[in-house]
């Protein structure tokens, strides 16, 4: 590896780190879920929004299930509970 590629991967690291930063203060990842959610619940399955929100969903709640499996499981339970 020379030393321009390994400049290129600190630029490139930098990046992914001004982009993530950007992301988690501006409640970006928010935003596109409570979107996501919206198209789920009152677009039709025709729709391309709602095939376009699906994937944002999944995504999401995988992501909750792998960095809170604790949390998830009893809102889980609670909500089968509730029904």
């Amino acid at each position: 590896m020379t030393e321009h590629d390994r400049l290129l991967v600190y630029i490139a690291l930098a990046c992914v780190w001004i982009a993530g930063y950007a992301a988690g203060r501006g409640r970006l990842m928010k935003a596109l879920a409570a979107w996501a959610d919206w198209q789920l619940a009152y677009a039709t399955r025709r729709s391309p929004r709602f095939w376009a929100a699906l994937p944002v969903v999944l995504t999401a709640a995988a992501w909750l299930w792998i960095t809170r499996p604790r949390r998830t499981w009893t809102n889980y339970q609670s909500w089968k509970a509730r029904q």
